[in-house]
């Protein structure tokens, strides 16, 4: 078995690998072996945190891809833990830090130089036509397992803060369904007691404790626009029949396309059996469910490989939904005869 085969089962393991080193590390600056030495330990903490990301970076990357991954890929890591490993110092080592401006001269020289290097490599990314262009842009600034996780991140604040009355993400030749019907009263009670939370803990809280108000005000916040951000997907990102085959989007949830000549059968999806199916509306009662052709094993991390074999989700107007894949179907199998 190939490496690239294997890294789909050794990812999460991979990506995950530096984190106890890193802990390990700094319970290690924490002893009163690093308070006596205490540049040492520094430099020495520095260098793990750059390090174990760097490499668990490298062997991931070189799985995945068959070959050594960029320059920019790999001074992004070390980048980040450098930036990592100052945050994690002690106030005792962060000042025998600074009392070397060698040192400093040589993580502020890789940190800005990234930063540069990234900046520049984003704006030629944006500058370019097309459309994913956010991914790629932060992926010349962060690592590339956080830049997908980054770039959804951009994606959700600026479409709960800046997309107003803007119209459904539909391409050119796709035929859109929605699911929001339903959706749209529960979500909008969910946002208005989200506001009357933000309000009373704010209001309450804030007579004893001010500090813990301000705090749970930020975190109060932060849920109400991912929230805002979730409910407006809900209308901008309806199902689509495409000319490839049924793209099933529910908001920011889920989005997979299923090639027509992929699916077996479509139909309502009463009566539907919890095992072998996955729901990808998770938020409603499905009332479609396509059945494929050839079963998918789906990895989960830390748990038994999943068979899939029917999708099931939800759309306003099933009926109509069903007979329009199924003329669709009827079309490809005419193609193929």
């Amino acid at each position: 078995m190939t490496s690239r085969a294997l890294f789909p089962a050794v990812a999460p393991f991979l990506r995950l690998a530096p984190l106890p080193i890193i802990a390990v590390a700094l319970l290690a600056i924490r002893t009163p072996w690093a308070a006596a030495h205490a540049g040492l330990a520094a430099l020495l903490f520095l260098w793990i945190t750059a390090d174990s990301l760097a490499t668990g970076l490298i062997v991931a990357e070189r799985m995945r891809l068959g070959r050594p991954p960029a320059v920019r890929v790999v001074l992004a890591a070390i980048a980040l833990g450098l930036v990592v490993g100052v945050l994690g110092l002690t106030p005792l080592l962060r000042s025998a830090l600074a009392d070397m401006p060698w040192a400093v001269a040589v993580v502020a020289a890789l940190v800005g130089g990234h930063l540069l290097y990234g900046v520049a490599g984003a704006w030629a990314v944006l500058r370019r036509p097309g459309v994913a262009k956010l991914e790629a842009a932060v992926a010349c600034l962060v690592p590339p397992p956080l830049a997908q996780l980054v770039a959804k991140e951009l994606a959700l604040l600026h479409l709960a803060l800046f997309r107003w009355r803007s119209p459904p993400d539909v391409p050119p030749g796709c035929q859109a369904y929605s699911y929001h019907r339903d959706l749209t009263p529960l979500m909008g009670g969910l946002l208005a007691a989200q506001v009357m939370e933000i309000v009373v803990v704010d209001v309450a809280l804030g007579i004893h404790h001010r500090t813990a108000a301000l705090i749970l005000f930020a975190v109060g916040d932060i849920g109400f626009i991912y929230l805002l951000g979730l409910t407006k997907s809900l209308r901008l990102h309806p199902v689509l029949l495409t000319p490839q085959g049924v793209r099933i989007r529910f908001g920011l949830l889920a989005d997979r396309l299923i090639p027509y000549d992929a699916i077996a059968h479509i139909g309502a999806a009463d009566g539907l059996e919890r095992r072998g199916s996955e729901n990808l509306s998770r938020l409603v009662a499905p009332n479609v469910a396509l059945t494929l052709a050839v079963p998918e094993a789906r990895r989960r991390f830390l748990r038994s490989a999943l068979t899939v074999s029917r999708l099931a989700f939800a759309v306003d107007e099933p009926r109509e939904f069903i007979g329009a894949v199924r003329d669709r179907l009827a079309d490809t199998q005419k193609s193929l005869e």
